[in-house]
Order: structure tokens, then sequence, then C-alpha cells
């Protein structure tokens, strides 16, 4: 009888004890799927919440381009923007792959890409207008504003003998023009560019001044500094003055064959980007500088300047 009791006594000790454990083990489960329901709910909160972001800011992109007239203005009141550009000009534009979604480029035949292409494509968004690309000579884009194009974006320098003929919109970008030369090459002052045989530059650029400043019987001015760069690697030109930024994509198109030495080895002065305009529509220019104005508060322009000049890669 007592061997009996014993089992039974033993019996219901472990069946109290798995009580007890079954009781810890469904409270433990139950605090796991309340903590994964809990997640799931702060993560679908935070989608939501960067949907809700995301449309807002199409939304006011929307409202910003509906908002924005354009009746009273000479060149976009049909509702499309022409962009004169070079694409000799990385990484600001340059021939690319048609890889990139500018939703407000309708006409781009030579698929250029870049900063100014990306941009004026964001220009184009809100101020609700099409943006069409015309790809051509540097040296003829003035001339061109206000007949074959409306505006020009192509990394062109605000001075006082361009404002004779156009108008600039706000400043968007401080750039500083740099010598690119050969891996071998002694060059590293002013001096020693007045003393060079041959200084490549474009055609009609800041460049093309500054060294018909220093050296205008060596300076040699071409259409693209796609050729003023081969020209150098083939030893016809000592040096080429280009663009800061400029330089720094052509030095990573070929790092062992060429250096580049920042302007201020040359006592260069910074200069300012502007988009170039007709003189005689106000509406356009102060359209444009609206949308350039909402473009760098909202962080859209550090974006662009992220992705195509501080990311770009040699094409």
């Amino acid at each position: 009888m007592k061997k009996v009791l014993a089992v039974l006594l033993a019996g219901s000790m472990a069946a109290a004890l798995a009580a007890c454990g079954s009781s810890k083990s469904t409270d433990s489960a139950a605090q796991s799927s309340a903590a994964q329901t809990s997640t799931t709910e702060a993560t679908g909160a935070s989608t939501e919440a960067g949907g809700a972001a995301t449309e807002a800011a199409a939304a006011a992109t929307e409202a910003a381009a509906q908002q924005t007239d354009l009746s009273g203005s000479k060149y976009l009141s049909d509702g499309v923007m022409t962009v004169a550009l070079n694409s000799t000009f990385p990484p600001f534009e340059y021939l690319g792959d048609g890889s990139d979604d500018f939703s407000a480029i309708t006409s781009n035949p030579t698929q250029v890409t870049g900063f100014d292409v990306a941009l004026v494509n964001e220009i184009g968004t809100r101020l609700g207008v099409k943006v069409e690309i015309e790809d051509m000579d540097f040296d003829g884009i003035i001339a061109a504003i206000g007949t074959k194009a409306d505006v020009a974006a192509t990394g062109m320098t605000i001075n006082d003998e361009r404002k004779k003929s156009v108008n600039f919109s706000d400043p968007y970008y401080d750039a500083t023009q740099a010598v690119l030369l050969t891996k071998d090459s002694s060059i590293a002052t002013e001096d020693d560019l007045k003393k060079a045989s041959s200084i490549g530059v474009q055609q009609g650029t800041t460049g093309d001044n500054i060294a018909r400043g220093i050296n205008d019987a060596a300076t040699v001015s071409v259409k693209s500094f796609n050729q003023a760069v081969a020209d150098l690697m083939n030893g016809k030109n000592d040096a080429v003055i280009v663009d800061q930024s400029t330089g720094e994509a052509f030095l990573s198109q070929n790092p062992d064959k060429l250096k580049l030495l920042p302007g201020s080895q040359f006592k260069f002065d910074t200069e300012q980007y502007g988009i170039a305009m007709p003189k005689d529509d106000d509406v356009m220019l102060g359209a444009v500088n609206g949308a350039l104005e909402a473009i760098k508060a909202d962080g859209t322009y550090d974006t662009l300047v992220e992705k195509y000049i501080n990311n770009y890669e040699a094409q």
C-alpha cells in the first residue's frame, strides 16, 4: 500500500511539475508571438510612413508644377524646354547607355547623362514641362540660346562677357579650373605653363580664356575635351586646362597615364556655373530659379551631386 501511495504521490508531483513547465512555455511563446506582432506592426508602420513621405513628395512636386504659371513665358508656354549642352564634359554631361530614368526628358537622341541632365530633368518635372536635349559644340551654345534652345545647362561659368548675351540662373555649382598632365610631366606652376609648347583647351571655355592669358601662343583650342585629352596622352599637348571635376573624371578613365594638379597651385579663381537663358524671358528666369531653390532646399540637389559627381564611374 505504501508503494502504491508512493507511486501515486510521485505521479502527482510529476504532473504538477509538468503543468508548471507548460505554463512557462506557453508564456514564453505568447511573449514571442506578441514581440513578432509588434515588430511586424512597426515594420508596417515604417513602410507606410515611407510610402506616405514618397507620396507627399510627389504630391508637392505635382502641386508646384500646377502652381507655376508659364503662360507668360515666351519660351516655355508651349510646355517644352529645349536644353543645349555639350556631351564631352563628364561628370556633368557625357554619353551614357540610356539606362537613366529621366521622367521629364522626352527627347535625348545621343543618350546624354550626367549631373546637368539630371538637374534639368528635375527642373522640368517641377515646372511641369517636357525636356528635350540638344547636344552641340560648346562654342556654339550661347548663339543657340533663344533659337535652337531655350536654355543651356552645360557646366557654363557665369561671367560678365556671357551676361551681355544671356541671362543666368542663380549659381548651382562652384568650380575651379585644374591642370591635367601626363604622369611624367614636370609642370607644376604657372611659370611652367608659360614655357609649355602646347596647352590644350576646349574652345570657348573658361580654360580657353585662362590658357590664352598665360601663354596665348601655346594655346591649342579644339571642339571637345575628349580631343584635348587624347592629344595630351598622344604627346601633342603638354597640358590641358579643365574644370576640376571634369579633370577628375578623365583621370579616373586613365589613372595610369594621367595626373591632375589643383587650380590653387596655379592661382586659378573659383567660378560658378549657371543655367543660361534668353534675356527676353523674365518669367522663365523666375521659374527656373524657383525650381533650383526648391531642389536645393529639399535635399534633391545633394542626392544628385552624390550620384553623378561624387560617385562618377568612368565610361
